[in-house]
């Protein structure tokens, strides 16, 4: 999330400069970052991307119609997903929602666990004029019903319908601070340390780029394009199990675009974590972007339900 000032006419002389830094600044972070490139595995491309890419794309998704726009210096900082303040600083009311599955699917299939959670509860899709939401910033909302939370029961009513049990948590936690958002969802995710899950799943919104398309059809139907993505560990001393979170992203992928061509794209690696190493599989999906509509993310959850479904009883 990039915080934006506006600088009016009598401070044109001083926002040029400062343009001029924040290329530069760009350009080296651009420079320094851009050591990505992308590998096939099983088929399917794998993406690196790293947080310079992610600069640039943020800046060209403003327009400049009131004059210039000036990122904070601390704008150019990506979130610090690990955090520097102390885990047991940070207290967590956790809010799970959960199920039993459908009385009229057998016991067999009643093996899968799942844990859905949301570490960017406040991501939000384009408004619609016959159901609008409020926003905190734009393209983010409390309001449950209209964000990605909103998307994760969808997905959890669908998976609960194939007999699979699932908990889907909706603590809310970007507040106080974005920034540090991923340590209170890792307090959240320590607070199962004593339950079982054959899969964890956080559900997000990702901001839209020209790389994207502004979305996929099927049978007529516009979905929202889903993606996952998959933290190699990075600097971390405790790492996700990387191989096998990266087989299951792989499979997933290859699932739905079997059944839904291009509806799923590639797999993107990152250099993080994203608290991937709290179980096996644990995965990060994009649904969709802020130019999609919620029905359009919305949409697109029975086709991930059913690859799911159906990577989870094959492995």
């Amino acid at each position: 999330m990039v915080r934006i000032k506006v600088y009016k006419a009598s401070q044109l002389a001083v926002a040029a400069a400062a343009i001029l830094m924040a290329a530069a600044l760009i350009a080296v972070l651009i420079s320094i970052a851009l050591r990505g490139g992308a590998e096939t595995v099983g088929g399917t491309t794998i993406i690196w991307e790293e947080a310079a890419v992610e600069v640039a794309a943020a800046f060209s998704m403003f327009d400049f119609p009131d004059g210039p726009i000036i990122p904070d210096p601390e704008d150019f900082i990506p979130e610090n997903e690990h955090t520097d303040e102390p885990a047991d600083e940070i207290i967590i009311e956790i809010i799970r929602a959960e199920a039993a599955p459908e009385e009229n699917v057998g016991m067999a299939e009643r093996q899968a666990r799942v844990l859905i959670y949301h570490t960017h509860t406040h991501e939000a899709y384009a408004q619609d004029a016959e159901d609008p939401y409020v926003e905190t910033e734009a393209w983010r909302t409390a309001d449950q019903g209209h964000s990605v939370v909103r998307v994760g029961e969808a997905l959890s009513e669908l998976l609960r319908g194939y007999g699979m049990e699932v908990v889907h948590d909706v603590t809310d936690h970007e507040p106080p601070k974005l920034s540090t958002a991923y340590a209170r969802s890792l307090k959240t995710l320590e607070g199962y340390a004593d339950e079982e899950f054959d899969l964890y799943i956080d559900l997000h919104r990702d901001a839209y780029n020209a790389s994207m398309k502004e979305y996929a059809e099927s049978n007529g139907q516009r979905m929202a394009q889903l993606m996952v993505l998959i933290g190699n560990g990075g600097e971390y001393e405790v790492k996700p199990d990387y191989e096998a979170n990266l087989r299951f992203a792989l499979e997933l992928t290859n699932c739905i675009n079997e059944k839904n061509p291009g509806l799923c794209r590639e797999v993107m690696v990152k250099n993080g974590r994203y608290n991937q190493h709290i179980g096996t599989p644990a995965i990060l999906i994009e649904v969709g972007h802020n130019e999609n509509t919620l029905q359009q993310a919305l949409s697109s959850m029975p086709a991930l339900a059913d690859a799911l479904k159906e990577v989870l009883t094959s492995s």
